[in-house]
């Protein structure tokens, strides 16, 4: 029975995904990467955040009936390895995802098309955080894959993991080998937040607590806005940008303006990625607002 050995492994973390299993990732190894992974036996296993990568070995485990006297110096591997050479071998991947609004919540390092590589990187750790560089857009190869009914759109990016033929035939080996993990941090896009209010509730002096803030603070601030969805509507909108969020941590609640404003809404909605709108700032730039609206 064949037998697999760890070689190396990709994780995707977003913020916005905080505190859940994340976005549905789907990798596609290029047609080279592709034909590296046949000549080198390699199995891409997807899992959770990411991939892993493992190559078959032919040292088998020790049993019973196997020939005591085997020596990992006559296995296959053994033999590749000692005449392995210190060429690079470049395993590419286009990344893809099902979630059409990706681009609406990941603020992304590099202006897209954009390529997260280990090249340059110190390769004596167990974890590399990859760093991402641009890419011309004229080489981005545009692939488009269906699965299960979902149509996905050309990679969002894509993955260069470089390793040179005695480390990929090095490691099913040796004894202490480490499978590295290659780690890619996604940061939330920060979007202004803005509360519409319509109905009886938008003739009130109302103002937002921030419930979060430390004590003698007052955390994030909203002020009122001219920009409101009807002509007798009110809104209040958030000074600073949030980071969005699958699942919102923020709790703001609704009182009359005062020291000791009635509570109009215990828990005020959070805002989501579903509602995104344009308005133009103070100083005559487009602004993105996370919208919620509320009639009372």
């Amino acid at each position: 029975m064949a037998r697999f050995v760890p070689l190396f492994s990709i994780v995707i973390e977003h913020d916005f995904f905080a505190g859940t299993p994340g976005a549905n990732w789907r990798f596609t190894p290029t047609p080279q990467c592709a034909e590296l992974e046949k000549q080198y036996c390699l199995l891409l296993r997807p899992v959770d955040k990411g991939l892993e990568i493992w190559r078959e070995s032919d040292a088998a485990s020790p049993s019973p009936d196997t020939v005591q006297d085997l020596h990992v110096a006559d296995t296959r591997d053994a033999v590749l390895a000692r005449n392995a050479e210190d060429k690079a071998l470049c395993f590419s991947y286009e990344v893809s995802c099902d979630d059409p609004q990706l681009s609406f919540y990941t603020d992304w390092p590099i202006i897209p098309p954009l390529c997260f590589s280990n090249e340059g990187l110190a390769q004596n750790a167990a974890l590399v955080q990859l760093q991402a560089s641009a890419i011309p857009t004229s080489s981005r190869p545009e692939t488009v894959r269906r699965h299960e009914g979902f149509q996905f759109k050309a990679a969002q990016f894509s993955i260069n993991i470089f390793l040179s033929e005695a480390e990929v035939l090095n490691q099913a080996v040796q004894k202490d080998r480490i499978s590295r993990c290659y780690a890619i941090h996604l940061k939330s896009k920060t979007i202004r937040w803005k509360y519409f209010f319509t109905g009886s509730l938008a003739r009130k002096k109302m103002q937002i607590v921030d419930l979060d803030a430390n004590e003698g603070q007052t955390g994030i601030v909203f002020e009122a806005s001219t920009q409101t969805a009807t002509d007798s509507g009110f809104a209040l909108i958030s000074q600073t940008a949030i980071p969005m969020q699958y699942r919102p941590v923020q709790q703001f609640q609704l009182r009359e303006a005062g020291m000791a404003g009635k509570v109009l809404i215990k828990r005020l909605p959070n805002a989501s990625v579903n509602k995104i709108g344009k308005e133009r700032g103070p100083d005559g730039q487009h602004l993105l607002v996370a919208e919620i609206y509320i009639h009372q």
